[in-house]
């Protein structure tokens, strides 16, 4: 009994050692600082297309406000309904991208699926419009 409670001791010491060596520490250091890359890439990219949509949806509102102006007839109603879904659009596009900004590494998978489902959301309509 003395010999297997020696045993065990050696190797939970020597498991302690090894996983607390210059070397395990570094592999672990290592491996967060690609998943941290990861993380920031992948943030970079999706706020990147939210922007683009955003931008899209920008010059949608400009035209939109133009014809708005130079028209006087039915179409009015139209243009002002559509406006409105555009500025709601653009909303949904902007929160998003202000929840990329302030989201921390941890909750970056809600925030992420959250961004993706409003871009493929918005551009589906936006095809459609």
């Amino acid at each position: 009994m003395k010999k297997l409670l020696i045993a065990f001791s050696m190797l939970m010491s020597a498991t302690l050692l090894f996983n607390c060596s210059p070397s395990g520490e570094s592999k672990a250091e290592k491996r967060r600082k690609e998943i941290e890359r990861d993380i920031k890439n992948q943030k970079q990219e999706i706020a990147k297309d939210l922007r683009s949509l955003r931008d899209d949806i920008n010059t949608k509102l400009d035209k939109i406000s133009e014809k708005l102006e130079n028209s006087k007839d039915k179409s009015n109603e139209e243009l002002e309904d559509l406006k409105a879904k555009l500025i709601d659009h653009r909303q949904k596009v902007q929160t998003a991208l202000d929840d990329i900004d302030r989201s921390s590494d941890q909750a970056w998978d809600d925030i992420q699926q959250g961004a993706k489902n409003t871009w493929s959301e918005i551009k589906k309509w936006s095809a459609s419009a």
